[in-house]
Order: C-alpha cells, then structure tokens, then sequence
C-alpha cells in the first residue's frame, strides 16, 4: 500500500467530494470506492473541466466517478496564477506611491529601477508558469474519452460535457 491520495468523486447533476485515501485506493472494487470517507469538496467546484479530466482518467463507483487529484493539479492555475500576479502588479504600484519608497530612492538612486526591473522579471517568470500549467492541463484534457466512463456517467442521469 502507499501513502494517502486525495481523490475527488463527482456525483451527478453535480456534486463533488473529496477524501485522502491509500494510494491504491483507484483500483478498489467500484463499490468499495463509495465506502470511503467522502467529504463536501470546498476547495474545489464542480465543473466541465473536472468532468472532462474525469471521463478520461477516472474509475467508476456506483455513484458516479472518481479521480484521483493528481490529474487536476494544473486546473485553474494559470488563472489563478494570472489573477495573483495583477493583485501583486497593483500592491507594487500603491507601495511605489508611498513616502517610505520615495526616501528609499533618494537615499539608493536607482533603486526603483531595479525594483521595477526584478518585477518584470518576476511577471515573466509568473507567465511562464501560467503557460507552462495550460499545456500541462491540454495534455490532460488531450487523453480521448473513454467510452465506458462517459456511459456510466450518463446512466447515472448525468450530461457529459461537449
């Protein structure tokens, strides 16, 4: 057995729990994964894109299907990473209008410039990790359908995504 794995269940019309369970927990007998400890997911919402990971890498349950998380780690990143950075991009220019940055200028001349020069190379490095976890999440996505999950999932009363 190996360490805890989180894994989401995704339960039609559109509910999602979560629970840490033994690394092998995927290959558990389908009904044996309902038993496990499942829990509201708050840190995640159900989506078209986690439906879309988990009819491609997920197991069934009777319930619905299950993902290990593993699978989801780059959704929603580059958004999030995006949307830290403008919120970084704004503290620095309310920080650069403050007395205390402006004495700190006159007693290091240039300083504001290589502030502003390590910021760029920051906001660079934040995009190319935004980028960097797109293509992972289109590799994600790029595995095909697999058929017997999308079934499943529809016979449970669910819609499968476009």
């Amino acid at each position: 057995m190996t360490g805890p794995r989180m894994l989401y269940r995704l339960c039609p019309p559109g509910v999602l729990t979560w629970c840490a369970a033994p690394g092998d927990a995927v290959s558990l007998a389908p009904a044996a994964l309902d038993g496990l400890p499942w829990a509201p997911a708050e840190e995640r919402t159900f989506g078209a894109d986690l439906l879309r990971i988990a009819v491609r890498h997920g197991v069934p349950s009777p319930t619905g299907l299950v993902l290990d998380a593993r699978h989801t780690v780059d959704l929603g990143r580059a958004d999030g990473l995006r949307r830290d950075q403008v919120a970084v991009d704004d503290a620095q220019e309310k920080l650069r209008d403050t007395t205390a940055m402006r004495l700190i200028e006159q007693a290091y001349p240039g300083s504001g410039d290589l502030a502003a020069r390590l910021d760029e190379k920051l906001r660079t490095a934040a995009e190319n990790t935004a980028r960097q976890a797109e293509e992972d999440l289109a590799e994600v996505l790029a595995a095909p359908v697999r058929p017997e999950l999308a079934e499943h999932w529809r016979r449970l009363g669910g819609r499968c995504p476009d």
